[in-house]
């Protein structure tokens, strides 16, 4: 053909001009900048009754805006005498490629024949943008029409069915897909991933246990499920299995298990890792470099996790959140405020997890100026709403002692959970607003919402301090008909309520229940008898804790024996027994 001579755009588009349209052929365009072709294009359209579906559809493909593919759908409308399917096709794919889902939709609906293209493609572009029920809707329609799925659209359905962690479906489209000639890695990889983020890692480990052949994509679903589930262990060894097999991880891959050895301060095998990534094992970007942040501020090691800051030369949100986070997690708080200023002077973006880090760092300082400051920046950005942040600046305020501010900022948060109202009534429990804390319990559960372990145990010591056993006896029944039952911290606050109320037998009686003891239960039961003048029953409980391995501290040991010291003459002396006998045998 005489176009391949041609080097001129202009003029080879001029030279199509004068053919007649039956004779243009896919082969004859030549691509090039669409911004130059969409006028000719028009132009073809004026002069030219039909084309050639592969012509148009190739068109499409160098539209880089909406009204590009705007000119060539009204060429469409104007020459084809009858829908196409596979102009149509394209048009939609075009159309969602841009993101313009209502005239994609436009030109589904206005199809006459639809194939699976057609729905998997909609459907797609349903999920992409984040409209998951319409999707289903498409996807239930489509099954109504019995369109027959092939490998994409089974790919498309089980994302659909991870988004939507409806486990009851996706297993059945497993099943179909078991039984249908469509499988392949990419399919398997879908299964694999819709197991993962319903959260059903065993099914997920038989999927992938099945699969013919497997990918580093496949490594990396299941290394990062099971590190994002709390399988961290199973995650390292996987990553272990993975290398073994000779895959090379990817940067997801690295930062998933980066993230297990975080949470499960795996510190050896993240040092190995950290060498890996020195020795080019993959290419060290900016999300493995806070992924190391991360890991060593977990670890407690924040010489290393600042080491690796420093040496990053590009650093994002996520990366100064890390740092932050991890100095203010481990107990520096003023040098998270440090770095928070700086974050600030180098005009970084600040996001809710960056803020969450900072007002837990000013609450452990007591920094209240600065958290003021913060709570302004809150209020600017409209992060006032998100529940977490409202409950961490209540939390924030109780600690600097500031209730007032504290209860300003639970009146207006628009939403408030279980951690809003624990943070509030432990507040006002430790700042000897026992009154206060309870008035909030009562209201915490007028709005049903129910309250968790940390909030009885923060409502029983109030009732305590009060000196409020029936109330407490209260708060007791609603516990015991809950998960806080079992809790060792419930229990010992019961212990320390009915103790310090004088009801010895109701605390020993919840003691003698108790499915596990920590030091903090022994003590606590100890205290009770020594504070209410059983100190033979005080001492028998030490002799019990010692017999279990459990070390006596000084305070105990001190009060025990002050106990002891009241009681002239008594069964302890008469029975040949001695308070050094029961502390030190």
């Amino acid at each position: 053909m005489f176009l391949a001579a041609v080097k001129d755009y202009d003029s080879a588009m001029e030279s199509i001009e004068t053919l007649n349209a039956a004779e243009l052929n896919f082969q004859d365009i030549i691509k090039s900048p669409s911004d130059a072709s969409c006028w000719k294009i028009d132009n073809l359209g004026e002069k030219n009754q039909c084309f050639n579906p592969e012509l148009v559809a190739h068109w499409l493909q160098l539209c880089y805006n909406v009204e590009e593919v705007g000119r060539v759908h009204a060429i469409v409308l104007k020459c084809f005498r009858h829908s196409n399917t596979y102009v149509d096709n394209n048009l939609i794919c075009s159309y969602l490629r841009l993101v313009e889902l209502d005239r994609a939709r436009c030109v589904f609906d206005g199809m006459p024949r639809k194939n699976t293209v057609t729905w998997t493609a909609i459907i797609d572009g349903y999920l992409k943008c984040n409209l998951d029920d319409e999707a289903f809707k498409l996807f239930q329609d489509s099954v109504k029409h019995g369109v027959p799925a092939n490998s994409k659209m089974f790919v498309c359905i089980m994302n659909l069915c991870g988004k939507r962690v409806d486990l009851k479906l996706g297993k059945q489209i497993h099943a179909r897909i078991l039984k249908s000639r469509w499988r392949n890695i990419i399919v398997d990889n879908a299964v694999v991933h819709f197991y993962a983020k319903c959260g059903d890692i065993s099914s997920a480990f038989r999927a992938f246990d099945c699969m013919a052949e497997r990918d580093v994509i496949c490594w990396t679903t299941m290394i990062t499920a099971c590190s994002q589930q709390g399988f961290g262990y199973e995650a390292m060894l996987m990553l272990s299995q993975m290398l073994g097999e000779g895959f090379f991880p990817n940067e997801y891959t690295i930062c998933s298990a980066l993230k297990a050895c975080g949470e499960n301060k795996a510190l050896k095998f993240g040092t190995q890792l950290h060498g890996a990534i020195i020795k080019n094992i993959c290419k060290s970007d900016v999300f493995i470099g806070t992924s190391l942040v991360d890991m060593y501020a977990k670890c407690g090691l924040m010489v290393d996790s600042k080491g690796v800051f420093d040496r990053m030369k590009i650093r994002n949100t996520a990366t100064w959140t890390s740092i932050i986070s991890g100095y203010a997690r481990n107990g520096f708080g003023e040098e998270a405020i440090n770095f928070f200023r700086l974050m600030e002077s180098k005009r970084m973006h600040v996001n809710k997890l960056t803020v969450l880090s900072v007002l837990m760092a000013c609450g452990t300082t007591k920094a209240l100026l600065i958290g003021r400051e913060v709570h302004a920046q809150i209020i600017k950005r409209i992060f006032h709403t998100n529940m977490y942040i409202g409950s961490t600046l209540v939390w924030f305020y109780c600690k600097c002692k500031e209730y007032s501010y504290a209860f300003k900022v639970l009146q207006h948060m628009p939403l408030r959970d279980v951690v809003s109202w624990t943070a509030i009534i432990s507040g006002c429990a430790r700042l000897g607003l026992e009154q206060e804390a309870l008035e909030f319990l009562q209201e915490m559960m007028e709005e049903g919402v129910l309250p968790n372990s940390y909030t009885y145990s923060s409502a029983l010591k109030a009732c305590a301090e009060l000196e409020a056993p029936m109330l407490g006896k209260l708060i007791h029944s609603y516990a015991s008909k809950s998960p806080a039952s079992s809790n060792v911290f419930v229990n010992s606050a019961l212990i320390y309520m009915y103790s310090k109320c004088g009801y010895v037998a109701d605390a020993f009686q919840v003691f003698d229940n108790m499915p596990e003891r920590n030091l903090v239960s022994w003590e606590s039961m100890i205290l009770a008898y020594a504070w209410n003048g059983h100190a033979r029953e005080a001492l028998k409980l030490v002799h019990r804790m010692q017999a279990e391995g459990l070390v006596v501290d000084d305070y105990i040991h001190t009060t025990v024996v002050s106990a002891c010291g009241g009681v002239e003459h008594g069964d302890i002396q008469q029975s040949g027994e001695s308070s050094s006998h029961y502390l030190y045998s």
